[in-house]
């Protein structure tokens, strides 16, 4: 299954943070591949709750592993 921006969302707010860790790479191949992340372009709400989501719960975590 290709990742969607929803599926994305839903990773980057998870409270576990041994998943956070896992999907980190998982979200960089998302950005990085136009044609699986054409939607970002389309879904401006979706887009800030997901950078909100990754500035609150991965760059102000505490945990050193997930805020690097």
């Amino acid at each position: 299954m290709e990742p969607t921006m929803e599926y994305c969302l839903a990773q980057v707010l998870q409270k576990d943070v041994g998943k956070r860790l896992q999907v980190g790479q998982e979200l960089i191949d998302y950005f990085s591949d136009k044609q699986k992340s054409a939607d970002l372009e389309h879904d401006q709400t979706m887009l800030d709750k997901l950078v909100d989501g990754l500035a609150t719960s991965w760059v102000n975590s505490s945990n050193y592993k997930v805020r690097h």
